[in-house]
């Protein structure tokens, strides 16, 4: 896949981005997009790349559906996107024969957790949102593809699990579909790049397997991304 512009990156936690910066040569504070809003963003001649920010009430990461879509609609509007790259950690499936620092491009991007029972709405909260095909890419650099889905809860709760079953999700994680409902309204082209902290179905509780492995997951989603862009421009 060959791209003129710049692919746009949005990153929810700094633990995550750090060695994503490091490795791009993305130094200091970054800017902020816009007044009222934790978003910073850093640029160079290989990518923009957008972190939600700190909360500045609660002290932590703006990690989520709403702190994504916000920072996704600002940084589209503030730089040139040529394909907009939703990257972070996940939780994978040992059912789905998941494993944790495993490497996964989106083909499909779903919400497990809006559940709206009423008359023509239940595709709505469904969402299935178009995303790039990254066949190719995830062929020559070895990434797993399949079905990323989103929802606001780090854990997954039984009503969640029916849905992420049904739909063979490889991946569980907290922005991916919310980037790419905004991605759909502006008409951007959307991926997702995640790698596994935690597996979703295994016996350790999720937040526990999630702070062991996010700084190895963290360095692997770097390397990845590393490929993935120079993968873009050829």
């Amino acid at each position: 896949m060959e791209m003129n512009g710049l692919p746009l990156v949005v990153m929810a936690m700094e633990a995550e981005a750090l060695p994503i910066r490091e490795r791009l040569g993305l130094e200091g504070p970054g800017v902020k997009i816009i007044d009222g809003l934790d978003a910073r963003i850093w640029s160079n001649d290989l990518v923009h790349l957008v972190i939600n920010g700190i909360d500045p009430r609660f002290k932590v990461d703006s990690i989520g559906t709403l702190p994504a879509a916000l920072s996704t609609f600002a940084a589209i509007n503030s730089v040139q996107a040529e394909i907009v790259i939703s990257a972070g950690t996940c939780g994978g499936f040992i059912q789905m024969g998941g494993s944790i620092g495993e490497v996964i491009i989106a083909n499909r991007c779903v919400f497990h957790d809006h559940r709206i029972p009423l008359e023509d709405f239940e595709e709505y909260g469904f969402g299935d949102f178009p995303v790039t095909d990254m066949g190719a890419v995830a062929e020559s650099l070895g990434f797993r593809i399949g079905t990323v889905s989103t929802g606001d809860a780090l854990d997954a709760q039984s009503c969640d699990m029916e849905r992420l079953v049904d739909v063979q999700a490889i991946a569980k994680d907290m922005e991916a579909a919310a980037v790419a409902w905004v991605c759909e309204k502006a008409g951007v082209p959307f991926t997702a790049l995640k790698v596994t902290t935690d597996l979703v179905d295994g016996d350790e509780p999720t937040e526990i397997e999630f702070s062991a492995n996010l700084q190895f997951a963290s360095e692997r989603l770097s390397e990845a991304m590393f490929s993935l862009i120079h993968e873009l421009k050829n």
